[in-house]
């Protein structure tokens, strides 16, 4: 019962949309404009940095909330699946008919419940990707990239979890990639 309960609250709380909250706040329809994304990407493009701040960091405290509660309460297996159902409730939100952003920041707060020293060498790796690129999208691939081969280095028996994670970084990214292999993905700035 406690796993349905959290399977619940976990996606409800996951599916918040808060980049179209913070973009109808400045009188923005986020979901109409730019990419379409309800991300922190989106946001920073339309709406300026400090409402971009707040979305990222709301997505991550959705992402953090329910995982870290849960492992308060279920065992570790049961836990990753309030993880990947939170990332899933942020793609696919009840509140948007399904259509939501891309999951990296609310995974991030995932990551971060279960071991935050996890983030670590990804978090460097979007960094230096982005700093040297521009590009936030292909260092959000490949940070997320990293996080099977970190743990299967240091936490072997979380590996199939960070893979899955991954995995849907890739689906929820197949347009940025594509647009990546044609040389046409947008920069942050030039």
């Amino acid at each position: 019962m406690n796993l349905v309960l959290f399977i619940l609250f976990s996606y409800l709380l996951g599916s918040i949309p808060v980049g179209k909250l913070v973009g109808r706040k400045y009188g923005i329809d986020i979901q109409k404009k730019g990419s379409g994304n309800i991300g922190a990407t989106n946001a920073l493009r339309l709406l300026g940095l400090k409402p971009a701040v707040m979305v990222l960091v709301l997505d991550v405290i959705k992402g953090f909330i329910p995982v870290k509660l849960a492992l308060q309460f279920l065992p570790t297996n049961q836990v990753l699946v309030i993880g990947v159902v939170t990332i899933l409730a942020h793609i696919f939100p009840i509140w948007l008919k399904f259509k939501g952003g891309k999951g990296v920041a609310t995974g991030l707060g995932v990551v971060l419940a279960i071991n935050p020293l996890m983030a670590i060498v990804p978090f460097i790796v979007f960094l230096a990707i982005f700093l040297k690129t521009k590009i936030v999208s292909l260092g959000s691939i490949l940070g997320v990239m990293c996080f099977p081969i970190v743990s299967y280095l240091m936490f072997p028996k979380l590996t199939i979890f960070y893979l899955v994670l991954f995995l849907i970084t890739l689906w929820t990214h197949r347009e940025n990639i594509s647009r990546l292999i044609k040389g046409t993905e947008k920069r942050i700035m030039s």
